[in-house]
């Protein structure tokens, strides 16, 4: 039997338009495989990724001025959170005028030595909190990206992903509560944050689907095989 999904909600396009930054995002309903969103750091790319796959809420560059909107990581990552942000609000207003929405939620997640919990409110109260745990340093560098070449092409830091999630917040009028217990792998961490973000839209506006194939992360179970190497 084919598996029929059905859209969640209507595609829309969401613009942002500064003298820093220029660009558009496609918002669609998850019905099936997806690209990863090309924006120049990969690595909240591939973050950006896990939201979708959680939220059910697939995003797609519609528009961009690279590199104009390239010079600072930082207003990248703040804008994209609240262009993202401002995308989940419409969806939001959709779906509360067309069926109703929870509205909030709760959730969590784990990755090797990372543990943390995203908590959303949708009720035009913009607040992004951070909760730390005493010791645990989640500013600095998470990881980097390499070019075909093999040569390093980038590299991204915790400071300018947490402005990702506080200009979600404030393009959402959500609140966000994202408390982190435990990790030492930046990357870990940030991905557990993103996929609890990502699980908590879908929950709160009630538009998370789960299709043949998924499971908790975006690379699926690993494939080993083995094979004896004949010597003469």
């Amino acid at each position: 039997m084919k598996n029929e999904i059905k859209p969640t909600f209507s595609p829309l396009q969401v613009s942002r338009r500064t003298a820093e930054t220029e660009f558009s995002l496609t918002l669609s309903p998850r019905t099936g495989a997806f690209d990863s969103l090309d924006i120049p750091n990969r690595l909240l790319s591939h973050f950006v990724d896990h939201f979708s796959r959680g939220s059910g809420i697939v995003a797609s560059t519609a528009q961009a001025d690279w590199p104009g909107s390239w010079q600072f990581d930082h207003v990248l990552c703040e804008d994209m959170g609240q262009l993202l942000g401002a995308g989940v609000a419409a969806i939001a207003r959709e779906r509360t005028d067309a069926v109703g929405i929870i509205g909030r939620a709760s959730c969590s997640g784990v990755m090797d030595d990372a543990s943390a919990s995203v908590e959303i409110g949708l009720e035009s109260r913009p607040r992004c909190t951070w909760c730390v745990e005493p010791g645990l340093e989640i500013d600095g560098f998470v990881d980097s990206w390499y070019a075909s070449d093999g040569t390093q092409a980038g590299q991204c830091f915790g400071t300018n992903l947490r402005q990702f999630l506080d200009g979600f917040a404030l393009g959402s009028g959500a609140t966000l509560m994202v408390s982190v217990r435990a990790g030492t792998n930046l990357h870990h961490v940030y991905e557990v944050i993103f996929r609890a973000l990502g699980d908590a839209v879908g929950v709160a506006l009630g538009t998370s689907v789960r299709l043949p194939g998924d499971g908790s992360g975006l690379a699926g179970p690993p494939r080993y095989e083995t094979k004896v190497i004949k010597t003469k």
